[in-house]
């Protein structure tokens, strides 16, 4: 429809604004600390929260649909700093400090890791 999704890092929100650039409404004002990046799909607005490395999906109105952790032990994010969302609903996640992107299936399981800490050809160093 139009709108646009901001994700307000320091407001500990995201914020709607119509196609006229009019503030329409806030989301994730209870559940974010840091939101770093943000998405829209058919279903769903999906959320990067920096600060405590979550995925966070809320309906349009704003309601909390189900959450994720990207951090963890062995092969989880340690920084996320951006995703996107492939035609199969996975979700990939850059991790800065390691280096690389992982790929989440839409329920949150970790499918695969792209590249690592190099300067070579299939390696990465600080992607975005």
């Amino acid at each position: 429809n139009g709108d646009m999704y901001v994700a307000d890092c320091l407001n500990h929100r995201v914020s709607v604004f119509s196609k006229e650039l009019q503030f329409l409404n806030c989301l994730g004002t209870q559940q974010l600390k840091y939101p770093r990046d943000v998405k829209v799909t058919q279903d769903s607005v999906v959320v990067l929260d920096w600060s405590p490395n979550c995925l966070h999906f809320f309906s349009r109105r704003g309601e909390l649909l189900r959450s994720f952790l990207t951090q963890g032990k062995d092969g989880m994010v340690c920084t996320p700093e951006f995703f996107c969302l492939d035609i199969a609903g996975n979700i990939l996640v850059t991790d800065r400090y390691r280096h690389c992107i992982k790929i989440f299936s839409p329920s949150g399981q970790l499918i695969h890791t792209i590249g690592k800490e190099r300067h070579g050809r299939g390696e990465l160093y600080y992607p975005r």
